[in-house]
């Protein structure tokens, strides 16, 4: 399953599909003008991550794992400012980090 897809899901969102004869998700309904746009790319762009993520009631406990706990699975340098670090990522580290946070 693609990790952009994965996270939208655990975080409650619907993952929208196009459908190109009545312009809506297949799923919810919703009306879309184009296909491309419809879902977030959590990798390219982590702001994304943390603006969901702090919609949670844990937002707090999971920003305090990524800033004094770690993460067994991902070799993060601790010592930099981890916020910084993962707001600029663009590989999908902070993505991948709420994923296994939200299956935990």
């Amino acid at each position: 399953m693609d990790k952009n897809r994965e996270l939208h899901e655990l975080l409650g969102l619907c993952w929208h599909e196009y459908n190109s004869e009545t312009l809506n998700c297949v799923y919810c309904h919703k009306l879309m003008w184009r296909a491309d746009s419809a879902n977030p790319d959590y990798a390219s762009d982590p702001r994304l991550v943390l603006r969901e993520m702090k919609k949670r009631k844990d937002f707090r406990l999971f920003m305090a794992r990524l800033m004094y706990y770690g993460d067994t699975a991902e070799a993060i340098d601790w010592d930099e400012d981890i916020t910084i670090d993962l707001v600029l990522d663009t590989t999908g580290r902070l993505r991948d980090l709420a994923i296994k946070w939200l299956k935990e």
